[in-house]
């Protein structure tokens, strides 16, 4: 069987096919793709995010991928159980390589103690994925004619299927400390692709989506009156891929009393030997948005000219609990 050249290109420059799972660089913001414990550890009653990236412009065709998720803890389940669904696109390259996963999860958090400072929470997450190749945007050795290059000569390929659907399973657990308003560390572990599902469009039965593993801690945390520090750092593992990203935002804080809350904060993160991830957003009261840009620094940098690619996220928090600096309420004196 004759290599298509395309699809390897791919493998190469993107890593994101059957070999690496999709993923955001604000990877603090995609709370149910970084781990299915992250449902519902969230400080109001709802929860909705969007993101979307477009990367590899430079390269190739542009890669596109968009998340929306939405979770919550639901009056018909007990007050340790949330629950979440998970709706995920992504459409790479010249073969339009295209990935859509609809996940549900839950997750169930345990108070240290009985205190709000101390939880661990552990969640599940599975569902279906579709994958789906378009082999009539490739190109092939056979279609070469000797003198120039010709669509309507027969490829010479044997194409067992263009798409396949799998089933997934995810899980992963999660403890969080919150000494105090705006104060709080989360440290994480995840597990993705338990099952390990098949992959080939040619029916081959070793080739599998691999495991993936990911370790990775965040804080929010007030340095100062109007200033509060956003670290992150994450390590993730797949077969022979591995990544870390390591930075920082900061944060300042504009107004917070009781349900008026604005903020700006900007930051900076490296995913080592690979880019570097240069972030801004705001908080206006219910809502986060947030933009970044990566800035490609690996052995692709001649092709792809340091150019990587947007990324944004919003947010959006149903019912979110008040701020510390409450406004009192005073009651209009009546006059006879």
């Amino acid at each position: 069987m004759k290599t298509i050249g395309i699809i390897a290109s791919l493998f190469c420059f993107a890593q994101t096919l059957s070999c690496q799972d999709v993923h955001f660089s604000q990877f603090f913001f995609s709370p149910q793709m970084l781990n299915p414990a992250e449902i519902g550890n969230f400080d109001a009653q709802y929860r909705l995010n969007a993101n979307q990236k477009t990367q590899w412009k430079e390269v190739s065709r542009p890669y596109t991928s968009f998340a929306l998720m939405g979770d919550g803890r639901f009056a018909f389940t007990p007050k340790e159980i949330a629950m979440g669904l998970l709706i995920m696109n992504d459409n790479a390259g010249d073969s339009r390589y295209n990935t859509l996963s609809i996940l549900a999860g839950g997750s169930y958090r345990y108070l240290i103690h009985g205190s709000e400072k101390h939880s661990l929470q552990g969640g599940l997450q599975t569902g279906v994925t579709q994958i789906k190749l378009n082999y009539d945007a490739l190109s092939f050795n056979n279609q070469f004619n000797g003198v120039v290059y010709d669509p309507n000569l027969p490829t010479g390929e044997n194409f067992a299927r263009n798409s396949r659907w799998y089933f997934n399973l995810n899980a992963g657990a999660t403890y969080t400390y919150n000494p105090e308003y705006r104060k709080s560390l989360t440290i994480g572990f995840s597990g993705h692709n338990v099952t390990s599902p098949k992959q080939s469009f040619y029916n081959d039965t070793g080739i599998k989506l691999p495991f993936r593993s990911s370790v990775y801690a965040t804080a929010d945390w007030k340095i100062a009156e109007d200033f509060d520090l956003m670290p992150a750092v994450r390590w993730m593992d797949q077969a022979t891929f591995t990544e870390v990203i390591f930075g920082s935002a900061l944060r300042y804080v504009l107004m917070d009393e009781s349900i008026i809350y604005r903020s700006i904060f900007a930051g900076y993160f490296g995913r080592f030997g690979d880019s570097g991830i240069a972030m801004v957003g705001f908080d206006l009261d219910a809502w986060r948005v947030a933009a970044s840009y990566d800035i490609n620094v690996s052995s692709l940098k001649p092709a792809s000219r340091n150019r990587g690619g947007f990324e944004f996220s919003v947010q959006y928090l149903f019912n979110k609990s008040s701020g510390k600096n409450q406004i009192p309420h005073k009651f209009c004196p009546v006059f006879l």
